[in-house]
């Protein structure tokens, strides 16, 4: 799914560049925005059945650092 975003996303920006009319790139804005939407209803629905992992976070040093100074003692 995202490689059909990024697909559409890549061919609406070369049409909104190469087009000579400005409606028609402010068209290709709003389905650019739609797409988004689209590909985050679809991260959101693989997410819900883990079908996707999350990505991990930054790892808290502090955290980290505490529990080993309790584990040296």
């Amino acid at each position: 799914m995202s490689l059909l975003a990024a697909t559409e996303f890549g061919n609406y920006a070369t049409a909104a560049a190469a087009s000579q009319r400005s409606d028609l790139a402010l068209n290709y804005e709003c389905l650019s925005l739609e797409i988004a939407l689209f590909a985050k209803d679809g991260v959101d629905i693989m997410l819900k059945y883990t079908w996707l992992e999350e990505p991990s976070g930054m790892v808290n040093k502090t955290v980290l650092a505490q529990q080993k100074k309790e584990e040296t003692h």
